[in-house]
């Protein structure tokens, strides 16, 4: 039995074709895997933009969560860490769905040691600045305001703050950046982890860094990747993507 990760679908943000072709990978993955899938851990950012209201949540793709609670109805443990992009779960998906959520990070105990999951956002030493706005962002009162909104406004408002947002991954991010996120992975693995895994870069990594791991799954938005843990070693893959 393994352990896959995945992260930064982004649904949502393209236009038709591009978002049939996300669905229809997510259908390949969960089909090739379904044999010797234990645990699915998703790293954040499965969605462009997530904002729950009380009563309310976006309607864009939700037969992808039904999946995931078949998933769960299963035996399968399918656990949700919040990206940068849908931090503002509340508790739809763990109430309504029996997806475990996690805020900020998850740790797995396996025999090789135990593996720290991140989202990832945040974690170079030059991202300074966008640490600032997290915490506002982040904050019960921003929150609370938000809110206040009517929601096809505050949706409006959000997909138009998270395309920006996403300029500053992938493609654009300078290589001293990417070193900085390999830094992070030391500290911790020096803390007595023995894999940090992580998303939010949307580049696919695995690095041996002693007799410890950096990862990172990449995205499903151009490299269809993921990471497979079968108790043993790392292995990265990636999903066709013509038709």
């Amino acid at each position: 039995m393994a352990i896959y990760f995945v992260s930064d679908f982004h649904l949502g943000e393209g236009d038709r074709e591009k978002e049939q072709l996300k669905v229809d990978r997510f259908h390949q993955f969960l089909e090739a895997t379904t044999g010797d899938m234990e645990h699915l851990v998703i790293l954040g950012d499965m969605f462009e933009f997530w904002f729950e209201y009380r009563h309310l949540i976006p309607k864009k793709n939700l037969h992808l969560l039904f999946e995931l609670h078949d998933l769960v109805r299963r035996g399968v443990r399918v656990s949700y860490i919040a990206g940068n992009h849908d931090y503002w779960m509340d508790d739809f998906l763990q109430r309504e769905l029996g997806i475990e959520m996690c805020r900020d990070k998850l740790e797995i105990a396996t025999q090789r040691g135990a593996i720290l999951a991140m989202h990832g956002d945040g974690l170079a030493k030059s991202d300074w600045l966008y640490r600032r706005l997290k915490a506002i962002l982040r904050s019960r009162t921003s929150i609370a305001l938000y809110r206040l909104l009517p929601p096809s406004l505050a949706y409006a408002l959000a997909y138009r703050m998270a395309r920006r947002s996403r300029q500053h991954t992938d493609k654009h991010l300078p290589e001293r950046f990417l070193n900085q996120y390999r830094d992070y992975a030391r500290e911790r693995l020096a803390e007595g982890y023995f894999a940090f895994i992580c998303g939010h870069t949307h580049r696919p990594e695995i690095s041996r860094i002693g007799e410890c791991y950096y990862l990172n799954s990449g995205d499903w938005f151009d490299n269809f990747s993921y990471i497979r843990f079968d108790g043993r070693e790392f292995e990265l893959h990636y999903l066709p993507t013509d038709s």
